[in-house]
């Protein structure tokens, strides 16, 4: 297996994946993982949920608390290696859709080329959600409608069916924010919104710098 990044504990084990969530409507599920680690009774679950990773630690031993953190780029890259190593190995005779699915997951994650995700988008009415923060309203052709929501600390988005109940917002990945960046630049250009959506476009920008 791949040599974890530093601070990233290494599992002494397979991997073991699935899907954890609510389901319909919340549409609200997550791509789990989890290994055994090298202390006695004791394991790692990752999950990828809301444009988040998140690992946590648990033991069969005395109850400790559930601390949850979120990974950072290179904690990210280093599960998904061990994760990679494991597919590219011998069968585990363990179901590997789910593995392949959280190094799909990380691979967009990272994706550096702009996606289609707001190429369709009108932008319609936007409000001032809060002091430092900006609320707007999407809509896509096929009857699907959302939610971007910007501040000084980056910009998060959630979209759905309009007969599904909305989820959550999750933050936008950097593939994401380049294809909003180009949809409100032509949007402005071409058409009468609201000034709004101007700072909603420099909030994008800057959580790209």
């Amino acid at each position: 297996m791949a040599t974890p990044a530093p601070g990233v504990a290494e599992a002494t084990g397979f991997w073991q994946g699935g899907f954890s969530g609510p389901g319909l409507p919340a549409l609200g599920g997550a791509v789990v993982i989890a290994a055994q680690l090298p202390e006695d009774g004791a394991g790692v679950l990752v999950s990828y949920a809301g444009g988040v990773f998140t690992r946590q630690f648990w033991t069969t031993g005395p109850l400790v608390p559930q601390v949850i953190e979120i990974l950072r780029p290179d904690e990210i890259r280093a599960v998904r290696d061990q994760v990679a190593a494991q597919l590219h190995g011998p069968g585990s005779g363990l179901d590997d859709i789910p593995l392949r699915e959280f190094v799909e997951a990380v691979r967009l994650h990272f994706e550096q080329e702009s996606s289609e995700r707001f190429a369709e988008a009108v932008f319609g009415s936007i409000t001032q959600s809060s002091p430092r923060g900006l609320q707007g309203q999407v809509t896509w052709p096929g009857d699907v409608i959302g939610t971007v929501l910007g501040n000084a600390d980056g910009v998060s988005a959630q979209s759905h069916l309009a007969n599904v109940a909305a989820g959550n917002p999750a933050w936008l990945r950097s593939a994401d924010l380049q294809s909003l960046v180009i949809a409100l630049h032509r949007a402005l250009a071409d058409s009468q919104l609201d000034p709004l959506w101007q700072q909603m476009l420099t909030f994008a920008e800057q959580a790209l710098l």
